[in-house]
């Protein structure tokens, strides 16, 4: 049984991670969190039913000698937090971004290198159903050679644009800082490396006046492939697909529905077109028809559940981490480009 130990107890701390631990007691259990504001600290440790709160990392290292830390602090922190930890014996799992620059993930992996220690990057995106299916699909040749993708996300307006407040606006280049790495990350497992990008962005609501860009235009280019992104932040809706295709065909994934459909559109007839049709149909109504029943049973996990556990049985097992540090690094390289290009 591993013990482990949250760093931050922020939003993604209490919202994704604290419960994805509370869910695996066959794996890990929770011997501690650690928080610079005592009281929240406290609170939080109450209400995930953790033993003890620290407002120090190093006392809590000292004293409790965990296997693992999960470090969910603000991205300037992540990297001198990660050291420490590892300096104190745990393997690490950074929330994204996995650091600001370049020159800290290296430092990073330095220190995983000297010390043995296991680095994870929270890339949870990469463990939607409907996204794994297409990517085993595409490494299992099912639509030929891969020659493209395209990422859409949307973002309503009220989540983060129309708050003056939120750190999210005040980000070199605005808000694409927070969701920029996940199209990045879900980019690399096709496209890598990365040889350049493209960026065009749009103020599109000048009520906003603190949000600098409500639309983003990104290619992410390779040598034998692009990834055109597509980010909103204009409207009411939320969205997440991930649409790609090859030499014998094309795969769309709804992330938030679980939906994954072929197309194999190889004539335009209207019999061709029909039974595509069809077929697409099918393929949502069973998709729909599965994904709902697994809700309703409660027999869904989440995205973190699956990498936090699978975290785990890789430092058990002895194997590399399931998103090892290098693609962290690569994600940060790539959103560099992209705030270069931006002129922020």
């Amino acid at each position: 049984m591993l013990k482990a130990a949250v760093a931050g107890t922020g939003l993604i701390a209490t919202v994704k991670h604290l419960p994805a631990w509370n869910r695996i007691p066959d794996l890990a259990t929770l011997v501690a969190i650690a928080d610079v504001d005592a009281e929240r600290g406290a609170q939080v440790a109450q209400q995930f039913n953790v033993p003890r709160a620290y407002t120090d990392l190093g006392e809590l290292l000292e004293r409790e000698k965990p296997d693992v830390v999960d470090i969910c602090t603000p991205p300037r922190t992540h990297a001198p937090l990660a050291i420490q930890a590892m300096r104190g014996g745990a393997h690490v799992l950074v929330e994204k971004p996995f650091a600001v620059t370049v020159e800290e993930c290296d430092e990073i992996l330095e220190v995983a290198n000297e010390t043995g220690r296991s680095v994870c990057v929270g890339h949870s995106d990469l463990f939607y159903p409907s996204y794994m299916r297409i990517r085993r699909a595409v490494q299992g040749g099912a639509i030929g050679e891969f020659r493209g993708m395209r990422i859409f996300l949307s973002t309503p307006v009220d989540y983060i644009t129309s708050k003056p407040d939120h750190w999210a606006n005040a980000l070199p280049g605005g808000v694409i800082g927070e969701t920029g790495p996940h199209v990045v990350y879900m980019t690399v497992p096709f496209i890598n490396p990365i040889i350049d990008v493209q960026v065009q962005a749009s103020k599109l609501l000048p009520a906003y006046s603190w949000s600098p860009y409500e639309d983003y235009r990104v290619d992410l280019i390779g040598e034998n492939a692009v990834s055109s992104v597509t980010l909103t932040y204009a409207t009411n809706q939320w969205a997440a697909e991930v649409d790609v295709w090859g030499e014998r065909g094309r795969m769309s994934a709804d992330l938030e529905s679980q939906n994954v459909v072929r197309e194999n559109r190889t004539a335009l007839s209207a019999a061709a077109v029909g039974l595509g049709a069809v077929s697409e149909a099918a393929q949502l109504l069973a998709g729909t028809v599965t994904t709902g029943a697994r809700y309703a049973a409660r027999r869904l996990p989440t995205t973190h559940d699956l990498l936090i556990r699978e975290f785990c049985e890789s430092i058990v097992a002895g194997r590399p981490a399931p998103v090892p540090g290098q693609e962290g690094r690569e994600t940060i390289r790539v959103m560099n480009m992209i705030v270069d290009r931006l002129g922020a």
